[in-house]
């Protein structure tokens, strides 16, 4: 099948199945002749469009976490105030990252990467790497226009993170806790807040507090 052929559709259910096999099997007993016999085609085309099964796991990734990812080319942030970015920025992050989906596919990364650690650097650099490579660029234009004073932004982007995730995720991933976190806006108001209370310039605390 050429490339031009492969349509939006077709591409979609090959992703969807994809998603719900790895999950089912893992990424090691996952096969593409498994794939194949549930979407209809041949190994060829998928080989063809996404190259090898890791490249296949990538893509999977892609589109469960492009709501987040792209969040920062959809919207237009540059227009909200600091809070509101900020607080939209969590409100994600915590909706993404917290998901039973996100949950089992860290699992499958953490379980496997040892012995196939393509999949453990495409889910970084594809998920949170990209994720903080945005955030940390929304940082600096935000201190460029005086609205916040950080020395660090990427020290400062681990912070929001960390703040944000760290317990939750790590709770969640453990299975220690399994309910949604309850009143996530309340929390990510709550971590905007703290984030600018400790790092917005002065001047910009009293334009705001007027």
């Amino acid at each position: 099948m050429a490339l031009n052929t492969f349509s939006d559709n077709k591409r979609k259910n090959i992703l969807s199945n994809a998603t719900e096999l790895f999950l089912e099997k893992g990424f090691s007993a996952a096969s593409t002749s498994e794939l194949v016999r549930r979407v209809g085609g041949s190994k060829t085309t998928i080989y063809s469009h996404f190259g090898n099964k890791a490249g296949l796991f990538t893509a999977v990734v892609d589109e469960m976490l492009k709501d987040s990812v792209q969040m920062f080319g959809s919207l237009d942030l540059s227009e909200l105030s600091l809070a509101d970015a900020l607080t939209r920025i969590a409100q994600q992050y915590l909706r993404v990252v917290l998901s039973e989906r996100y949950i089992r596919f860290m699992r499958i990364v953490v379980a496997e990467v040892n012995q196939f650690p393509e999949i453990g650097k495409a889910f970084y650099e594809h998920g949170p790497g990209m994720s903080y490579t945005e955030f940390k660029r929304l940082l600096d234009e935000r201190v460029a226009r005086g609205e916040l004073s950080i020395r660090d932004t990427s020290r400062a982007t681990d912070l929001f993170f960390g703040t944000l995730l760290h317990r939750e995720l790590l709770s969640r991933l453990y299975g220690v806790k399994t309910a949604p976190l309850p009143e996530r806006k309340k929390v990510a108001a709550a971590v905007a807040d703290e984030f600018i209370e400790l790092y917005s310039d002065q001047r910009y605390r009293q334009v705001k507090s007027r």
